[in-house]
């Protein structure tokens, strides 16, 4: 009867892991919009932009 009690603390760790997953994506592609070009210029010099 109490297996329904051990399900209902998923929701909230689903939900957090969820916000989490969500908050390193949001910094990986703001950092991409603040500093692509230069990391791409700097790619660009070396010569490893070719191996990407």
């Amino acid at each position: 009867m109490n297996r329904t009690s051990s399900a209902s603390h998923n929701l909230p760790l689903a939900a957090a892991m969820g916000l989490l997953a969500l908050g390193v994506s949001g910094a990986a592609f703001y950092g991409w919009l603040r500093f692509g070009s230069s990391i791409l210029l700097s790619l660009g010099e070396t010569g490893l932009s070719w191996c990407l």
